[in-house]
This record gives C-alpha cells, structure tokens and sequence, in this order.
C-alpha cells in the first residue's frame, strides 16, 4: 500500500494545538455545560474528556476499563469541574439509558456527545468471523447512533446542542484487512451529514450541529496493535505503522482541543461535515460553509466520468 494514493496536501497541517483551538483560546468557552464522552479512558478519549473539562465544562466519562477512567477523572477534577465516571458497553441498550439518566441527576442535562468509543481487528473478512466483523459495526456504528438516538429528544426539547462523532479517514479510503473498521467509520460520516439535514427539518439547524472528525494520525493502543499470528503467517507482518508509520505524529490533544472548540459552537459553519483536525479551522471557516456545500467538500461522494452524473 503507498500512502499517496491517498493524497498528500500541499498546504501546512497542524500536528499540535494551535492558537484558535488552544487551552489558553479556550478557557472557560463551555462552562455550564454536561459534556459526556465515551472510550474516555485513555488515549484519544481521555484527551477530549481534559480538553472539555480545561473549557469549563462538566463531564461524564465512559468506558469499559473502570481502572483508567479513574486516571482520566483524576486528570479532569485538577481543571476545577465536576466529574463522574461510568463503567459502561455502549452496545447495550439498557445500560446507556441507565448511565444517560444518571448523568442528568448528578451533572445536569447533557449539552455535548463525542462518540469515541472503537475498536480494530486487523485481519482479511475471510479470515474474520462473522461475529467478530459485526462487532466492530457495533461498537463503532451501532453504538454512536445509540447514543444520538437517546440524547437527541433531549437536545431537541432544549432547543440545542452538540454531537461530535471521532470518526476517521479510513471511512474514506479502501484498505484491505480493516473491513469492519472501514465500514463503521464510513458509516458514522455518512449518519452525520444526514442527521444535519434531518436537523434542518425541524428547525433545529444550526442550533443542534453535529459533526464527524478524524483525530488526525495518532499512535493509540488500538491504532498500533499488531496483526493476530495467524494473519502474520499468511501475509507477513502488516501492522499499519509499518506503512505509515511516517505519519502518526499527532498527539491526542491535538483532537480534544479540536472537540472543546467545536463544543463552543465557534464551529457551527462547519457542522454536517467531515472535518480533519489537522487542517486548520480558521482556514475551513474562511473557506465558507456556502462554498463546501457548492463544491461537494468534506462529504462522502461518488466522482464518475465527466458527462455523468449520480443521478437520483
């Protein structure tokens, strides 16, 4: 696999915070809010969860691990908010309703989503089992629109509110061995810029304004773990990083600054689309939200033959 096929962009990407998403920018921006993040105990979601918390907003972390959400909570409560956490699998129905109403009793009404709970198993579908394929549809697809579909009566009945889906740029490329995750993430871009549109039925547009957002190239636990053996011995040794090692050099916070600005609404131009936290979003701002739509930009599509067009 050579990277390029994908595209190398010609203009600066950002691989740290910058001054319109930084702490310092950011200060005190979401306080008064209930900001819930899922997958929050380490990594990427860890860095969302401190990233809202350093913005002023209270917050409310999931995960299944209940030793690192501990770290995490310990990590939010020095930023002067209220924190809980909570043991949870977000494809449990029961539980997430469960865990939605005590959030709303110990913080208050939820104002933020981030949908970052994930996983990756690196291996040929034929070499999957169904289940095994299917979970990660579960935990990466299923999951966040679970989520969405229990919060958003309540944002609607408030008249407000932010989601913002950690979604990734593999749902816009063709890799082999990451089926699941590849379809999941694809899955979830897609549900964002519909959920906008169902939005702007109602008259919720921009009030409620939902996102999807790649966390740029970060070295996680779930991104750097190796191939199973047995897929070692058919095909060699093809842990992602081997191929693109070159391109993991963003640290988590450069997502969870991204996530707090979004949280303001600072963002709203851009909301429904796919956005990559590397690029820039006063430059994305300058761009104009009226000029994205015109040209198809930060939307999953389909590009034919000049002549055709993806008719209805």
């Amino acid at each position: 696999m050579d990277p390029a096929q994908f595209g190398i962009s010609t203009l600066p990407l950002q691989h740290s915070p910058y001054t319109s998403i930084s702490p310092s920018t950011l200060a005190g921006t979401n306080a008064g809010k209930v900001a819930l993040i899922t997958g929050a105990g380490q990594g990427i979601g860890a860095a969302i969860a401190q990233a809202l918390a350093q913005s002023g907003a209270a917050i409310a972390i999931l995960d299944l691990n209940v030793d690192n959400l501990l770290r995490t909570k310990q990590a939010c409560l020095s930023h002067g908010v209220k924190v809980e956490g909570f043991a949870c699998d977000v494809t449990d129905a029961e539980k997430i309703k469960e865990v939605f109403n005590q959030v709303e009793r110990q913080l208050g009404p939820i104002d933020i989503l981030v949908n970052n709970a994930g996983i990756f198993d690196q291996r040929p579908f034929i070499m999957s089992t169904f289940d095994g394929f299917w979970r990660q549809i579960e935990v990466n697809f299923k999951a966040p629109l679970m989520l969405i579909h229990e919060i958003l009566p309540h944002m609607r009945a408030r008249g407000e509110g932010c989601i913002i889906n950690i979604a990734s740029r593999s749902g816009t490329v063709d890799v082999p061995m990451t089926l699941g995750y590849v379809t999941s993430k694809a899955a979830l871009i897609r549900a964002t810029h519909t959920l906008q549109k169902e939005m702007e039925l109602d008259g919720l547009d921009p009030a409620i304004h939902i996102y999807a957002l790649h966390p740029g190239g970060v070295k996680t636990a779930m991104g750097g773990a190796a191939a199973a053996s047995d897929v070692k011995e058919k095909y060699g040794d093809i842990t992602d990083e081997e191929f693109f090692k070159h391109l993991f050099k963003d640290g988590p916070s450069l997502c969870g600054q991204t996530c707090a600005w979004l949280a303001t609404g600072r963002g709203k131009e851009l909301r429904g689309f796919f956005l990559d936290c590397r690029q820039d979003v006063a430059k994305l701002l300058e761009y104009g939200r009226e000029r994205l739509q015109k040209e198809n930009r930060n939307t999953l599509t389909v590009n034919f033959i000049e002549g055709y067009c993806n008719e209805p």
